[in-house]
C-alpha cells in the first residue's frame, strides 16, 4: 500500500502522510513491539501489546486503503459489474434478494452481519483461554485476509449497490445502518472484507470449537454472507471474491503451520 501511495502521489495530495503512516505501522509491528517482547520476556503487558499491535493499526490501514481506491482506474466500476451480474443472472441479485425483505428477516440477517465485529475479540478470548498458538495463527490469517482485500479495493474500485434501498428492520438494523453511513467509506467493496473475514474465522476455528459453538459460527457466517447482498452492501461478485480470498489464505497458512519444524544446529 505504501508503494501504491508513492506511485500515485500526483493523485493523492496526502500521500506523504499515508507513506509515513505505513512506515510507522511497519516499524511498530515488525520491529518495535517484537523487540520489546524479547527485551522484557514474561511481561504480560508487553506481550499483549505486541499481540494486539496489528489490530491497533488496522483502522488506519482500512481508511488509508480507502483513500487510494481510485488511483488505478480513476473511477468506480459499478456500472460494469451491475451490467455483468444482470446479464449473468437475468436480474440484479441485490434487487431480487431485497424483494424478499421483511423487518424480522432484516433484523435476523443484520444480527449475523453485526456479529462480524466479534471476530476482533476472538484472538483475545483464545489467548485468555491459554490457546496462544491458535490465537496467533488465527490473527495472522485474518489480518492477511484483510490486507489482500484492501489491495482488492484498489484493483477493482466499487462504490457498492447504492441503488438498493436499505430494507426496513428494528434496532440492530438501525445501528448497523448508522455504522455503514458514518464509518464505511465508498470503494471498500471488492472483495468483501466482511465475507472474507467471517469465512477465515470459520475455517481457522471450526475444528477447535465445541459442537454448539461450531453450529453457531456456521449459522452466523452463512447469514452474514446472505446479508451483505440482501442489505445492498455488496454485489455477488464481492461475496465470491471474499470467499475465494478466505479459502486461499486458509490453504496457504494451514500448510505453512503444518510443515515440520527445522532442527536447530548448535555450533
Amino acid at each position: 500500500m505504501a508503494f501504491i501511495a508513492t506511485l500515485a502521489r500526483d493523485r493523492l495530495p496526502d500521500w506523504p502522510a499515508l507513506l509515513l503512516g505505513y512506515a510507522l505501522a511497519t516499524v511498530l509491528i515488525g520491529y518495535a513491539l517484537p523487540w520489546c517482547e524479547r527485551r522484557f520476556p514474561g511481561n504480560r503487558a508487553v506481550s499483549l501489546t505486541r499481540f494486539a499491535g496489528p489490530l491497533l493499526v488496522l483502522p488506519f490501514a482500512y481508511t488509508a486503503a480507502a483513500r487510494t481506491v481510485l488511483v488505478l482506474h480513476g473511477r468506480y466500476l459499478d456500472e460494469a459489474v451491475t451490467t455483468w451480474e444482470t446479464a449473468l443472472f437475468g436480474i440484479s441479485p441485490n434487487a431480487a434478494v431485497a424483494a424478499l425483505a421483511t423487518p424480522p428477516l432484516t433484523e435476523l440477517l443484520m444480527l449475523c452481519y453485526f456479529s462480524f465485529y466479534g471476530c476482533f475479540l476472538l484472538p483475545f478470548i483464545l489467548r485468555g483461554q491459554g490457546r496462544a498458538a491458535l490465537a496467533e495463527r488465527y490473527l495472522f490469517a485474518a489480518l492477511l485476509t484483510l490486507a489482500i482485500c484492501y489491495l482488492g479495493f484498489v484493483a477493482v474500485p466499487l462504490a457498492g449497490p447504492a441503488a438498493v434501498e436499505q430494507p426496513p428492520g428494528y434496532l440492530i438494523a438501525t445501528v448497523q445502518d448508522h455504522i455503514m453511513r458514518t464509518l464505511d467509506p465508498p470503494g471498500t467493496c471488492f472483495p468483501s472484507p466482511h465475507v472474507a473475514g467471517a469465512w477465515i474465522t470459520l475455517l481457522c476455528l471450526r475444528r477447535s470449537l465445541s459442537a454448539p459453538a461450531r453450529r453457531a459460527l456456521w449459522t452466523l457466517t452463512s447469514g452474514l454472507t446472505v446479508a451483505v447482498v440482501y442489505a445492498g452492501f455488496h454485489y455477488v461478485v464481492d461475496v465470491v471474491a471474499g470467499l475465494a480470498v478466505a479459502l486461499a489464505v486458509h490453504a496457504v497458512t494451514k500448510r505453512y503451520a503444518e510443515r515440520p519444524a527445522r532442527p536447530r544446529i548448535l555450533l
